[in-house]
């Protein structure tokens, strides 16, 4: 019996030699050789960039998580420079570490670690008052490490980041111009489509560092949302996990010229369907559109009319130039069209706030304005005595499809154009004070 048990035990011996001897002959070199190999890699990748990289830093994927621009420099010394400019850890100031430490090591593959501490990294993950502070990585999986491209993974809290070489060495245009390119793209909370392997997606809330998405034509409701940490470089955004099942589409590149974000992958990022998101913008944000008056035809001799009218209730009124906005906005399910009319009575600035009902209906095609009904008493009052002021009103009224703004084709909500018989530019009223 007992030599049964040695021939049987000799037997799995020789197959796990077997299996062990296939494994191997799957690589050229042996598993230490090449684990030492990528670690000399990505060392070198590192510190061949003089110039250092551009690091957008995800510290983790918690539901309030964003995406931080760092510039990093790694020296062969093993010293490392960091710099970062932004609210959460250098009160909007650059700042700037030079007095600590980095490595790559060997934990399951190449581990870049900032093993002491860095005033500008370790800011990120310092526990601070209540025992968790930012939830950040200094200790990050290398999964990818070439001159153009570096990607990490942090080690304990798995979000995505990116390393790019430095473009713009001048730190000061440098974040500048990630400023301003957040600022074109999200200025205005507004509404994008990403279209994606032949599939499409709302995101929204990119100002606030961390899109919220939506299934495409789907009510924008925070409780369903699912949620992307990106962050706004020179040249676009990066997010760290992507969207849908493809975690490694990062990068997305911005042209102006057709006003898109597009990544590597072919996914694309746009305005969308204007004639859709118009009415989004009311049933899902209750932002509302501002009206720019100059823009609506006729509205110089309209405007003229009523100023006329107002000088003749009172001797002492005088306009102050249009004295005039409108915005067109929702609450509580119904549509309403705000008009104010500023003027001066005497030495006084004073102003009317007029309010009527509206009917609008949005499809994909276009939308419908009707029955501009005054809404109040305030309302009814001023166009007994100012029946004029009617015709204003009546201005919106109409058929439109909606069209971008030549200079804000990507953030349609900082301004697009309602063209129909009349013509006007409108824009996000959260932006204007009514």
């Amino acid at each position: 019996m007992k030599a049964k048990y040695l021939v049987i035990i000799g037997l799995l011996a020789a197959t796990f030699a077997a299996c062990s001897r296939d494994e191997e002959s799957l690589f050229e070199k042996p598993a230490a050789q090449r684990a030492q190999e990528a670690i000399d890699n990505a060392f070198d990748v590192l510190t061949s960039n003089k110039a250092g990289w551009e690091m957008a830093y995800f510290p983790n994927l918690e539901a309030d998580a964003k995406g931080y621009n760092m510039v990093l420099k790694f020296n062969k010394n093993g010293n490392v420079s960091a710099t970062a400019k932004n609210q959460a850890t250098t009160a909007n100031k650059i700042m700037t570490d030079t007095a600590s430490t980095w490595a790559v090591k060997s934990d399951y593959g190449p581990i870049l670690t900032f093993d002491t501490y860095n005033d500008v990294f370790h800011a990120f993950s310092d526990p601070k008052d209540n025992g968790a502070g930012m939830l950040g990585d200094y200790e990050f999986l290398i999964l990818k490490a070439t001159p153009e491209l570096v990607l990490l993974k942090g080690k304990k809290h798995s979000a995505y980041s990116v390393m790019r070489p430095v473009k713009n060495s001048d730190l000061t245009s440098y974040y500048a111009a990630c400023e301003k390119m957040q600022k074109v793209l999200f200025g205005n909370n507004n509404i994008v489509t990403l279209n994606q392997d032949g599939k499409k997606m709302y995101l929204y809330e990119g100002a606030s560092g961390q899109f919220q998405s939506a299934a495409y034509g789907a009510a924008l409701v925070a409780e369903t949302a699912t949620y992307h940490p990106v962050c706004a470089t020179e040249d676009g955004i990066i997010v760290s996990m992507g969207f849908g099942e493809d975690v490694h589409d990062h990068i997305f590149y911005y042209d102006s010229i057709k006003g898109e974000l597009k990544s590597e992958k072919g996914a694309v990022m746009n305005a969308g369907n204007l004639n859709v998101l118009f009415g989004a913008y009311f049933t899902d944000n209750a932002k509302g559109w501002a009206i720019d008056p100059t823009g609506l035809e006729a509205v110089d001799a309209l405007l003229a009319d009523v100023n006329k009218a107002m000088k003749n209730t009172s001797a002492r009124m005088k306009v102050m130039g249009y004295g005039y906005k409108q915005s067109l906005n929702m609450y509580e399910g119904g549509h309403f069209l705000f008009v104010n009319f500023s003027y001066k009575q005497g030495s006084k600035n004073q102003e009317k706030k007029l309010v009527w009902t509206v009917d609008l209906t949005v499809d994909e095609n276009g939308i419908n304005v009707t029955n501009a009904v005054p809404y109040d008493e305030n309302t009814s009052k001023f166009l007994t005595q100012i029946p004029s002021a009617q015709a204003v009103a009546d201005l919106m009224v109409g058929s439109y499809t909606c069209k971008p703004s030549e200079n804000t084709l990507f953030n349609a909500a900082a301004g697009m154009y309602l063209e129909g018989d009349k013509k006007m530019l409108i824009s996000g009223a959260n932006n204007i004070k009514m």
